[in-house]
């Protein structure tokens, strides 16, 4: 295999485990949040701060921050 499109699966791979990881611990947030104090839902706070990681990252596997004709 290329090792071009070894690095985009390693990217791809970086973000699914990025993304698994965000919504296990949103999903305990949620599950804390419910049993402490419902009526304020602090846990998109959270939310919030982890989605432009999630954005930045997508965009770094789709190779959107390569130089100029890299796209590794």
């Amino acid at each position: 295999m290329r090792p071009e499109r070894m690095r985009e699966m390693e990217r791809r791979r970086g973000l699914r485990l990025h993304l698994i990881a965000a919504m296990c611990v949103l999903l305990v947030a949620i599950a804390v949040n419910a049993a402490t104090n419902p009526r304020y839902p602090w846990w998109l706070w959270l939310l919030m701060a982890w989605m432009p990681l999630i954005a930045g990252h997508t965009g770094w596997a789709m190779g959107l921050f390569g130089r100029k004709g890299d796209r590794s």
